[in-house]
């Protein structure tokens, strides 16, 4: 025991980083755990606000360090911690516990760089109880992974009482208090207290929230739950976090779940469908989408499933029920999986233009230079790829994560750290970034260059590296262009993404099954561009990228069928960490045409739609006025935010969109 550090952080109040040098000869798994166990021990639980559910957000965070169910523990104020006692701070941010680093190039970190989302088995903790994961850890034979497991139930033990306490205190609605006193020990017997146990493990420190409707439906006995279930989503929009599945085994949760979206900002909810959808189901979809929340986004269930199922046949069917995309929509399966989510984000523009500099005018033909773009994509990919590995194998030593191995299949049974292969599934994603300006500026140096030859290779760099206007207008408005439904566009468009996805084909990181493409781009759309020079597509120095699969802002001006037969012209049946495509439609479009829509794009292969439905004139009455549209939701090329914190750039970008 390093007994002066562990008093020094209690003298100030830190005891979560007093418990990391209360037993400084044990492992850092072991010694992460009991930081955990001191912070719940000392934590106030938060106000109780008169719900169904308790409580509404996470434990109180006023110590500067604290838990986090991504990294176990963090530094949440470093500044405070500093100004508090300097020399422990420092100490403490040169300890092994913030060691690890990743190592990926910043470059091709574009929307991710070793992100990892993650669910808990909820429906398991609801069915069995943290009292029979107890039991069970209790028969692990390596002993500092024991005891530091042990260590984390009783400090959430601890602070669960210490909840019930509370509530007793201030005269909360006796059913939750009932709830409470049996879950999450105790299995759950109603739906009432799964949803209570639900909330309770997913506020411990939140991240996703899994499928609810799915999880909850043992428990059905026709109930209304449409009151809870949105407090529930209030819980987790409060605190900003991410997503929620609703699979294709429809039933009448299904219907409740869409019915509390409206108007919910969050979760981010993916709804699955089949053949078998149900018209209750459509238009439930439809209201919800129509009260400006940004929900539900479509997904493509039997081209997910059936693309991961081949990708990863070791996956067991019944796992593959669980799919919940993580953070904004990253392939995941709830409980049983450890996903790099995003782990990096290739910049295909950068390269493109980096590559076009320096070998357009040695080109012999256009194929020529297409495949010198094509190695250096590669090249990026072998180093990218290449540290994803070595980040990997730095946080299996350096970052172990207790209460992640605690609540996500099998880490207990293999006696084996989450972040150290202790998960059933492990894969990781890698967002390939600009792929629809590289298609267009390809299009333009094809036709231009090398095929009606109106420009030498040196003219047309030279236009760029002048951000000629004249020039760049012309790119803009050239007419053959993505999103068209131009079928020599669409060939490209095919043939660029399937050489690029392939890259990752035989590639295995140093923990997991293999990589996924992914076409994700959320906020960082803007700032992704900001290093690039100007561009054959139009773009001037410094311009945003086109938001993860769609056109290029203005481009799509052939109709909304023209648009979805280019995407699905793309190889999306690769890219199955996720494509994105945001679609715009005014709140007058007919329920049937959208369906349809939706419907015919699936048919074609398309995989996921995330459709705004907002008016232009209500966007521009946003930007003017943000307090007229405080609850206006948008989908920002992954997830879902208020219209009125979104950066200008952002909310441009938003408003340029096409709105059919």
């Amino acid at each position: 025991m390093n007994t002066a550090l562990k008093e020094r952080f209690e003298n100030i109040g830190e005891y979560c980083a007093a418990g990391l040098f209360e037993e400084c000869d044990r492992s850092l798994f072991y010694r992460k755990a009991l930081a955990i166990r001191r912070f719940y021990e000392k934590v106030t639980p938060p106000k109780y606000e008169g719900g169904y559910l308790y409580p509404s957000v996470q434990p109180d965070h006023s110590m500067c360090v604290s838990t986090n169910y991504s990294n176990g523990v963090f530094i949440n104020n470093y500044a405070r911690l500093a100004e508090k006692d300097e020399e422990l701070a420092k100490t403490l941010t040169e300890s092994d516990f913030f060691k690890y680093h990743p190592t990926v190039p910043w470059q091709h970190t574009v929307a991710g760089c070793m992100w990892t989302h993650s669910m808990p088995a909820y429906d398991r903790i609801a069915s069995e109880g943290l009292d029979s994961y107890a039991e069970r850890v209790r028969k692990m034979s390596d002993r500092d992974m024991r005891e530091g497991l042990l260590h984390v139930i009783e400090g959430i033990r601890t602070y669960h009482s210490k909840c019930i306490e509370y509530l007793r205190s201030v005269s909360a609605r006796k059913d939750l208090i009932a709830a409470l006193e049996k879950v999450p020990f105790a299995p759950a017997e109603n739906i009432y207290e799964a949803l209570v146990c639900r909330n309770f493990i997913f506020l411990l420190d939140y991240d996703n929230i899994g499928c609810v409707a799915t999880d909850l439906m043992p428990y059905y006995k026709g109930e209304n739950i449409v009151p809870v279930l949105r407090e529930l989503f209030s819980n987790m929009n409060r605190g900003g976090t991410w997503s929620m599945a609703l699979g294709t085994d429809y039933n009448p949760l299904t219907v409740q779940c869409l019915e509390a979206l409206k108007g919910q900002r969050r979760p981010m909810t993916e709804l699955f469908i089949d053949e078998n959808c149900p018209d209750e189901v459509w238009n439930a979809a439809f209201d919800t989408m129509r009260s400006g929340s940004g929900n539900p986004a479509f997904y493509n269930h039997n081209a997910i499933i059936g693309g991961l199922k081949k990708r990863f046949p070791e996956i067991r069917d019944e796992d593959l029920k669980k799919f919940c995309g993580g953070g904004c929509t990253e392939s995941m399966l709830q409980g049983v999986c450890n996903v790099g989510s995003l782990d990096a984000g290739i910049n295909l523009l950068l390269i493109f233009e980096e590559t076009m500099r320096n070998s357009l005018e040695g080109a012999k033909s256009f194929d020529d230079f297409y495949n010198i773009y094509i190695s250096a994509v590669s090249d990026a990919v072998d180093e990218v790829t290449d540290q994803i590995s070595a980040s990997q194998k730095s946080r299996s030593i350096y970052s172990p994560l207790p209460m992640r191995t605690l609540l996500v299949d099998d880490c207990i049974d293999k006696e084996t750290d989450y972040n150290n292969g202790g998960a059933r599934y492990m894969w990781s994603i890698i967002n390939f970034a600009g792929t629809v300006n590289v298609i267009d500026s390809l299009t333009v140096i094809r036709e231009l260059i090398f095929e009606k030859k109106e420009y030498t290779a040196s003219q047309m760099l030279g236009l760029l590296k002048n951000n000629d206007e004249a020039f760049l207008q012309r790119a803009r408005n050239y007419p053959t262009a993505f999103g068209k439904d131009i079928p020599e566009v669409n060939a490209l468009a095919k043939r660029l993404t399937k050489d690029i996805y392939s890259l990752l084909d035989d590639k295995k990181p140093y923990l997991g099954l293999g990589f996924l493409p992914a076409s994700i781009m959320f906020n960082t759309a803007a700032a992704s561009g900001k290093h690039i020079a100007a561009t054959p597509d139009g773009r001037r120095s410094g311009d945003p990228l086109a938001e993860s699969l769609g056109a290029i802002m203005g481009k799509d001006t052939d109709g909304p069928t023209a648009l979805l037969n280019s995407v699905t012209s793309m190889a999306l049946e690769k890219a199955l960490g996720m494509p994105v495509l945001n679609f715009t439609v005014n709140p007058a479009i007919d329920n049937d045409i959208i369906r349809t829509l939706i419907s015919g794009y699936f048919d074609r292969g398309g995989m996921q739609m995330q459709i705004t439905c907002v008016s232009r004139q209500m966007l521009e009455e946003a930007y003017e006025n943000p307090e007229m549209h405080r609850n206006l939701s948008v989908r920002v090329a992954g997830y879902s935010e208020y219209f009125h914190r979104l950066s200008d750039d952002l909310k441009r970008l938003v408003i340029e969109r096409t709105i059919y």
